[in-house]
């Protein structure tokens, strides 16, 4: 369903948006490059790759309330988690009706301590996905969104025919405009030397020309995948570079979305299963994105690296911001949210219970602890650096001297 193009499917109306967009940012960078050229040949700009770097900045923008939501929701399940897990550990064993009841209803009071639901993180994903897809499908099937590419390669079936060109590509008869503009579109530069050969009789070059500059990448096709060759035609294969990056960004990526829980369980396993299962995920899926990407066109190589650096740059920024947060008022806030629906309702305001403030201030006590460590680890350090520097064995007799004789001259430098 997501290869389709603009033809039917839920994508429908996301796609027809941010096939707008596309198609303007395309005729913005082919209005600008013509006007800077001085001979109107542009197909040395990568027109194609242009558009895809700033669509992708734009819907990530668009997106971006999203995120910052999800983040939130990520900060408070990890003060959650503590207190679920103790739920959860003081009903493991116990499965009779009555006390999945009690662990149900104690679990629902944590969710309300703290103004979230279960489904907080899930919605903003499902709200998400969507989006995701309908961005991949207008990149993928660029001739259906984009007005001046679909023209280009109906330039191409006008002078060869439809039923030249459905036997020519092995088509199924009588198939649809848009799938043969997809198989025009699609044409490697192998392709395209078969298809002038086949009807070397018809002057198709100038459109050829066109499709194939658009998507001219520094000497990269993006409508080619990179295939596992490291050279073609005697020279390195630079397309290569497009699944290392897409496979490094991404993995740097998902470091940055780790949660990084303020305050640890103990009872919990610093190495449980589910954080080995994330470790896991975080080294197996940037391996297969750039798997993916060797077979892929190297247009979707680009999206993906682009999508991964915006959402690094957007990660550090929302690291930063998320750290001067309060929870304790992030905490009160989403409260007043819900007070304000019970109003509503007629219902009785719902307070922060203790245990929901003990807990944070539990947090920011472990965090005070944790930084006076720090400095007395760091003062230690100074002071054993100071003692050694006689170049004396640690730990001998002359160096046990040494250190005696030079904490008494300091001492004595101090009281002068």
């Amino acid at each position: 369903m997501i290869l389709l193009t603009t033809q039917g499917g839920f994508l429908k109306p996301f796609a027809w948006v941010f096939g707008k967009i596309f198609d303007w940012l395309f005729t913005l960078i082919y209005t600008i490059a013509n006007q800077f050229s001085s001979d109107g040949d542009i197909s040395h700009v990568p027109i194609i790759a242009i558009c895809v770097i700033l669509f992708t900045i734009i819907v990530k923008l668009i997106m971006l309330p999203l995120t910052i939501k999800q983040q939130k929701f990520s900060k408070l399940s990890n003060m959650m988690n503590p207190e679920l897990q103790e739920i959860q550990a003081k009903y493991k064993d116990k499965k009779d009706n009555e006390s999945m009841m009690k662990m149900n209803a104690e679990t629902k009071a944590v969710y309300e301590k703290y103004g979230t639901s279960p489904t907080g993180g899930c919605l903003t994903m499902l709200i998400q996905l969507p989006i995701m897809f309908a961005m991949y499908r207008v990149i993928y099937k660029i001739p259906g969104y984009v007005s001046k590419v679909g023209d280009a390669c109906r330039e191409v079936i006008s002078k060869i025919g439809s039923e030249n060109l459905i036997n020519h590509f092995g088509l199924k008869e009588g198939a649809s405009d848009a799938t043969i503009v997809d198989s025009i579109y699609n044409l490697t530069s192998s392709g395209w030397t078969k298809l002038t050969e086949a009807f070397n009789n018809i002057d198709i070059q100038a459109s050829a020309d066109k499709i194939i500059g658009y998507n001219n990448f520094f000497g990269i096709s993006l409508t080619e995948a990179p295939g596992w060759k490291l050279t073609v035609d005697g020279h390195f294969n630079w397309a290569l570079l497009i699944p290392i990056l897409a496979g490094l960004t991404q993995w740097l990526s998902s470091k940055l979305m780790e949660s990084k829980s303020k305050l640890k369980n103990a009872k919990e396993p610093e190495q449980g299963t589910l954080g080995n299962s994330m470790k896991m995920m975080n080294i197996v899926m940037p391996i297969m994105s750039a798997v993916f990407c060797v077979t892929f066109p190297s247009c979707i190589g680009v999206y993906w690296i682009t999508s991964s650096v915006v959402q690094i740059v957007i990660q550090i920024i929302i690291n930063r911001h998320m750290d001067k947060i309060d929870v304790e008022k992030m905490v009160q806030k989403n409260i007043d949210k819900v007070n304000a629906k019970r109003a509503m309702k007629g219902l009785p305001p719902k307070k922060i219970t203790n245990s929901a403030t003990s807990y944070v201030e539990q947090v920011k006590k472990q965090e005070a602890m944790e930084a006076r460590k720090g400095q007395r680890d760091e003062d230690i350090k100074k002071s054993t650096d100071y003692y050694n520097t006689t170049g004396k064995k640690p730990g001998s007799l002359a160096a046990k001297a040494n250190m005696v004789k030079m904490y008494n001259e300091k001492n004595s430098n101090k009281k002068e």
